[in-house]
């Protein structure tokens, strides 16, 4: 039986679990506390969010597509007990809670994607008890490197990967998005009491989650087929080369090959 084709979020959250549990940990969560995950894709970090606020607390992830739900109920929606883990259908722009439900807010990889981004931080802070924390997580803010030794090409394939997102991201790139998340925080009158960055380091041979993510999301599908026309024939020949995994040059295969890539959080206090 043809295995189903693995989630790029869930190859992401993979490739960063090491560093995630990491950063989880040091946010000190109470135990018991009750949180809510805003855009949980697969469910991986709601998993681990409530793993961290052990069996008497409660975390709840939402995504806007049924769809997702299922998938993350699928895939971790059985390791907890109900109550402490549960998915649902929800808007990040109109959450479906009482004011001041939870101890804590969450968001990763999610707030570059939502365009109402004052509305949504609004929500996270009218469902959040007084005092109580909105964490966001994203993924490079600074540059991430896969093709180390080829700056000029990662440089113009990260460019044209900028571009081709701008069909989503509306104005700005998920790029520029995301680096104007401290802004977006501070607009909506929140204080921002922390802002740091991980730099996760993965050198040859690759653990196998890391193999995969490269692999798979960034070269087969973020630099893939659909930057081909943003790109000049030459970049593209080289890309193949380095990116391909029939290549006889394919860059995973060098014992000298390594990657860095950067996760920031930043917390801010109701």
């Amino acid at each position: 039986m043809t295995r189903p084709e693995v989630d790029p979020l869930e190859r992401m959250n993979r490739f960063q679990e090491p560093e995630a549990r990491a950063l989880i940990a040091d946010l000190g969560l109470a135990e018991g506390s009750r949180g809510l995950d805003v855009g949980c894709g697969v469910g991986l970090y709601t998993l681990w969010l409530a793993e961290a606020v052990g069996r008497r607390g409660r975390v709840v992830g939402i995504e806007p597509s049924a769809e997702r739900v299922e998938a993350a109920r699928a895939l971790v929606g059985h390791v907890l007990p109900a109550p402490c883990l549960e998915f649902r259908e929800g808007d990040a722009t109109k959450i479906d809670a009482p004011d001041a439900t939870f101890d804590w807010v969450w968001c990763g990889d999610a707030l570059h994607h939502v365009q109402e981004t004052g509305r949504a931080l609004a929500e996270f802070t009218r469902v959040l008890r007084p005092g109580g924390r909105i964490l966001v997580k994203e993924s490079q803010l600074l540059h991430g490197l896969f093709l180390p030794g080829h700056p000029v090409l990662e440089r113009r394939l990260r460019q044209a990967e900028m571009e081709w997102s701008r069909h989503e991201g509306g104005e700005f790139s998920f790029e520029e998005r995301r680096q104007r998340t401290l802004a977006s925080l501070r607009a909506v009158g929140l204080a921002v009491e922390s802002f740091q960055t991980k730099i996760l380091e993965r050198r040859a041979p690759l653990p196998g989650a890391a193999r995969d993510y490269i692999q798979h999301v960034v070269f087969e599908r973020n630099w893939g087929p659909r930057l081909r026309d943003l790109l000049a024939p030459g970049d593209w020949e080289q890309r193949s080369a380095l990116c391909d995994m029939d290549s006889t040059t394919f860059i995973l295969n060098d014992p000298d090959y390594y990657c860095l890539y950067p996760i920031s959080i930043l917390v801010a206090r109701r």
